[in-house]
């Protein structure tokens, strides 16, 4: 049980925090993270607004008069998501540690004459310094709200380490932000399970999401494939230990085990009048819509006139001769998701629901692309809303890993509409009667 003692001055701090750095548009996902210290929320989707001027209160000195109530105090057993958030922690000082030296070892243009950048425009090239800063932004803050949740919940936060991350150039920074992004991701998707509140679980799937936007972007940079897979890969902790560790050059402690003995159930385990069946069918409605929209529009529109697309104008011929490929590809993901999730549905012993007729209202290539993007970022918010009311593990895992890969997807949209691929420091979610809004503008039966 939490303590009640730590709740909404953990909220405020923490929003605090991250409204001090501007980020406003996270702030209704992150500062779920804070009310990890109230009472559990078993809702996937809003979380209290924080009142901005409340103050820490000062700590209360512990009773001294009676051995017992000093006992009861000793043996209070620790938060068990503070070992899971440590453990996040551990990776966001990494990645926090790496862009702050990077970008003070190289100047813009350095980075923007990188020899790995050099088949892209001009209009690319330009985007890649101011993106990493906000990437070492959104890493920071972070830190910052993780290294607070921590001491809110009475555990201590890791401490940052010493690090050599062996590049030597801007390319090999860029590569090697590639790599640490990826292992993010993948971090994040194997440590989801693990996470006992939903108001943790929240914020954390909010992160892993922009974590994956920034392992798009910078797969795209770096000549990879922004969304390699249909589904997420998740990494033990032991695995990605083993591939942080060949950057730490000092003594750090080892993360506890994610899963001890004793622990409670996750909050999304929880009594909830939303089954598994009826999450994956509300998935399953917005994979069928996605998928519909890139079958149709990739037989409309060949790959000439996608290239062409106005919207694409500013780009070098690097990016747009790849952007019917990505499609195609972001496209096979959404039919895959569609078999996943429908088969699913009829193993839980229910009846998936079907195709709806679409209208998505494009006219032209540049409107399909805008309608891919906002789609895509729906998608997003979707499942980060309905994070924590999945009961079935395995269901669970793969709910997050289709996460990632959403968000990796509204990235590289993102970027082909000229705007930033990663808005956010943490995604917002979307409740169902929200999405269900938005996505009802396109269904015509």
């Amino acid at each position: 049980m939490t303590d009640p003692r730590r709740g909404s001055n953990a909220t405020d701090s923490l929003a605090n925090r991250l409204s001090r750095r501007k980020f406003s548009g996270a702030l209704a996902a992150a500062g779920a993270l804070g009310l990890a210290g109230c009472a559990g929320n078993s809702g996937g989707g809003s979380t209290p607004t924080p009142e901005d001027e409340m103050d820490t209160p000062m700590e209360t000195e512990a009773p001294m008069d009676t051995e017992t109530e000093t006992e009861e105090t000793e043996m209070a057993p620790p938060n068990p998501d503070v070992d899971v958030l440590n453990y996040a922690l551990t990776l966001e000082h990494l990645e926090n540690a790496f862009y702050r030296e990077g970008l003070e070892m190289y100047s813009d243009d350095e980075l923007m004459m990188a020899d790995s950048l050099s088949s892209f425009s001009e209009t690319l090239r330009m985007q890649v310094p101011e993106y990493l800063a906000v990437v070492g932004d959104h890493e920071a803050a972070h830190v910052d709200a993780i290294a607070a949740t921590i001491e809110d919940l009475g555990g201590t936060p890791v401490e940052e380490a010493e690090y050599d991350f062996g590049y030597s150039t801007p390319s090999e920074f860029l590569a090697t932000a590639g790599a640490l992004e990826n292992t993010g991701v993948a971090a994040y998707t194997g440590a989801a399970a693990a996470i006992k509140q939903n108001a943790v679980l929240g914020a954390a799937a909010g992160i892993q999401s922009v974590e994956a936007r920034h392992a798009s972007f910078l797969n795209l940079i770096n000549g990879e494939v922004p969304y390699p897979n249909a589904v997420e890969e998740a990494k033990s902790v032991d695995e990605i230990l083993e591939i942080a560790g060949q950057f730490i050059t000092s003594e750090v402690s080892s993360p506890a085990p994610l899963d001890g003995e004793d622990e409670p159930m996750a909050d999304r385990k929880a009594d909830n009048d939303v089954s598994d069946v009826d999450v994956l069918n509300y998935a399953l409605t917005l994979e069928h819509l996605e998928n519909a929209f890139y079958r149709e529009g990739l037989e409309t529109y060949s790959d000439d006139e996608l290239m062409d697309a106005s919207v694409l104008s500013d780009y070098g011929e690097e990016l747009r001769m790849n952007v019917p490929d990505h499609l195609r590809l972001a496209g096979e993901h959404e039919a895959a998701h569609v078999s996943a999730i429908s088969d699913t549905v009829e193993q839980l012993g229910g009846t998936p629901v079907e195709e709806a007729e679409y209208d998505f209202g494009y006219t032209n290539p540049s409107e399909f692309l805008g309608v891919a993007r906002a789609l895509e970022n729906t998608g997003v918010s979707a499942y980060a809303g309905q994070a924590g009311t999945v009961t079935n593990d395995a269901v669970f895992g793969a709910a997050v890993g289709i996460h990632g890969v959403e968000a990796r997807h509204a990235a590289l949209l993102n970027e082909l509409n000229v705007e930033s691929p990663f808005p956010m420091a943490v995604d917002e979610p979307r409740t169902m009667s929200e999405v269900q809004e938005i996505a009802s503008q396109f269904i015509v039966e």
